[in-house]
């Protein structure tokens, strides 16, 4: 049995979020990021680097942005093609402000911000998991050889 959206208002997202297992740094190759994303089954991975102001992401619509603008996807690098401007919350917001936030700002994740550090993501297919009461039915990653 699912929850309402508005029983989300109780819910934080320290509670739900997921743990940051696909990470890339900048110089990685795109290939990289779309194997990190296959192989943690992702619409994204968090960027991370101590040079960077914060946490970057690189979202499967970037990935198809670069290759639809001739990027080689085996020698572009994330950098390049890498959100800054991502949603973030910190582990107190709730689900339903983290829902709100990805909707007006288009995005599918936020990450979890505490103390300057990314902790972990929450996704819009996470959510909508928790309002219908079912878990995120993933397809297994495809066979391409990583």
């Amino acid at each position: 049995m699912g929850m309402t959206f508005t029983a989300l208002a109780d819910k934080h997202a320290r509670d739900y979020m997921a743990p940051l297992t696909a990470v890339v740094g900048p110089m990685h190759h795109l290939t990289d990021a779309a194997r990190m994303m296959i192989e943690e089954r992702a619409g994204s991975v968090i960027v991370l680097d101590a040079s960077l102001p914060g946490p970057g992401l690189l979202s499967e619509r970037d990935l198809a942005v670069a290759i639809a603008s001739g990027a080689d996807p085996a020698k572009d690098r994330v950098e390049t093609w890498m959100r800054h401007d991502i949603a973030s919350i910190s582990p107190d917001t709730t689900l339903d402000a983290a829902a709100r936030t990805m909707l007006r700002q288009g995005v599918r994740h936020c990450v979890v911000i505490f103390g300057g550090e990314a902790v972990g993501v929450i996704s819009l297919r996470y959510l909508i998991g928790l309002v219908l009461g079912e878990d995120a039915q993933l397809p297994p990653p495809p066979g391409f050889g990583i």
